[in-house]
């Protein structure tokens, strides 16, 4: 709901806690056409309604035609609401300086005592202006989880808070339209800061150079504990960006971010592979990668998407439990099946998320996916596919049935139930096991024997409609040898004995 101009029936609804209006922007039109008493019955209305937990904020250009003592007594009483989750402040450039402050100032009472307050944006324009709001911040018994600043001169507020109180900075960081100088500031802020509060950063867009790139590269990079998540969505950086911020955790790969967002960050070749020399240099994997192309087309990208690929084939165990390509290319296809498979046992790889639009190249995928996750090639290769993949975007049924198998934590059960359902669930001809390596009928009979001793498993997910050889097995103590071969004599066939 946003309030532009004077609506006396909107007020009434408001003042009656309307469960309709959970959010309410205040637009400086607004303000300008109200008296004290409306302001003191505004104030009044906002601060007693509990339906709000989402409030905007303007402040007028310009002090002419503002009651500004009206202005400062809505301020005040706003701060009784104990139910806004969400704050957002927004001052123009253009607004009368003491305007701005003092409002700073008057809004302290809500940010000390609202303690249900999660998260607030703010648009600082200079130095007074973001003391104001750090002691405010600083003075609060528990930290906000996220906060949003506006501007370069925005990071000296959370220097202000640091000094003031290191425990009330905010665990998530996202700042806006910082500038060079912001960059700069941002630095030195997160050298001086190691280790306090701040557990998401995410700098988008925010024109940085590459100076100020490298320097909060080079400030992370000295953490004695790394950032829950990074995220850097910088159109503008340069071909060696990516490069250049590997190296920087070279010396210290265990302070990479768990969650790493570069976002529009340029990828070329010697990046992708520097970024993997470093993932693979990490003690864990990362939690999630997510690269996103600068521009549609991009083959410089394609190539640094690739070479990352190769290194995390040759050292899967390293590679990121989550990991996202916003766009798809058919070169991709090759590394990531060798990154994907046989990863029963050790590997960490969780989930592959793409975008993919053409429906070819889904199609494909699809089906390569799903060979990853079951290859039916032969018994071995069934055992030894992928069964810790449980998320892949664009999923189709048969694909999407493994990955929900794969959510069993049990992996050797969930080897077991496919190589069942693959290889002795179905009407197969002799000639499957006559080409069978001699080596591997003992190690087949292992693991049917393993799979029919779970009763569970073989009367619910494998055979769902029952199976005779596994009921017989769970009820009597025969050997599974021997109804293995009941069920299939053709093993005994002379060629079958020349060869086993």
């Amino acid at each position: 709901m946003s309030i532009r101009s004077q609506d006396e029936d909107l007020l009434r609804r408001i003042e009656a806690n309307d469960p309709n209006f959970d959010a309410v922007s205040i637009e400086s039109e607004f303000i300008v056409e109200l008296s004290y008493e409306q302001f003191d019955r505004f104030g009044h209305a906002l601060a007693n309604n509990t339906s709000i937990n989402m409030i905007w904020l303007f402040v007028p250009e310009t002090q002419e035609n503002v009651d500004v003592t009206g202005w400062l007594c809505f301020l005040e009483l706003i701060g009784g609401n104990r139910s806004i989750t969400h704050f957002y402040y927004e001052s123009a450039s253009a607004a009368v300086k003491s305007l701005r402050v003092n409002s700073a100032m008057f809004l302290r009472r809500f940010f000390e005592r609202n303690g249900a307050l999660e998260f607030i944006s703010l648009k600082i324009i200079d130095p007074d202006e973001a003391e104001a709001f750090a002691s405010a911040l600083a003075s609060r018994e528990t930290a906000l989880e996220s906060i949003r600043i506006d501007g370069a001169n925005s990071i000296e507020l959370l220097r202000l808070i640091f000094e003031k109180n290191p425990a009330a900075i905010p665990k998530q960081v996202r700042t806006r339209h910082i500038g060079n100088e912001g960059g700069e500031a941002l630095a030195r802020f997160l050298e001086s800061a190691n280790n306090v509060g701040i557990r998401k950063l995410d700098v988008p867009n925010g024109d940085i150079g590459p100076r100020g790139l490298q320097r909060i590269a080079r400030a992370l990079a000295r953490r004695d504990s790394p950032l829950d998540s990074l995220s850097l969505e910088l159109s503008s950086s340069s071909d060696t960006f990516l490069e250049e911020f590997a190296t920087a955790f070279w010396e210290n790969p265990d302070s990479l971010p768990n969650e790493l967002i570069p976002g529009e960050i340029h990828i070329c070749e010697a990046g992708g592979r520097a970024l993997g020399t470093v993932l693979v240099r990490r003690g864990t994997p990362l939690e999630h990668l997510f690269l996103h192309a600068r521009n549609e087309g991009d083959h410089s990208w394609v190539l640094g998407v690739v070479a990352l690929l190769q290194v995390l084939g040759d050292n899967p165990s390293k590679s990121p439990k989550i990991l996202i390509l916003e766009e798809f290319h058919n070169d991709f296809m090759e590394p990531m099946e060798r990154l994907l498979q046989n990863q029963m046992c050790s590997q960490e790889v969780l989930g592959v998320l793409c975008n993919i639009q053409d429906t070819e190249d889904r199609s494909n995928f699809q089906r390569r996916m799903t060979s990853v996750c079951c290859n039916e090639t032969s018994i071995s290769t069934t055992y030894e596919s992928n069964h810790r993949l449980i998320h892949i975007h664009n999923a189709c049924p048969q694909l999407d049935h493994y990955l929900t198998m794969n959510g069993n934590p049990d992996k050797k059960k969930v080897a077991c139930i496919k190589v069942y359902d693959t290889h002795f669930a179905r009407d197969f001809q002799p000639d499957f096991f006559a080409v069978m390596q001699p080596s591997l009928l003992s190690k087949v009979l292992a693991f049917v024997n393993q799979a029919f001793a779970d009763h569970e498993v073989f009367t619910s997910e494998a055979a769902p409609n029952g199976n005779e050889a596994a009921k017989q097995a769970t009820n009597n103590s025969l050997s599974i040898h021997f109804l293995m071969l009941k069920e299939h004599p053709f093993l005994l066939s002379n060629r079958l004995i020349n060869r086993h």
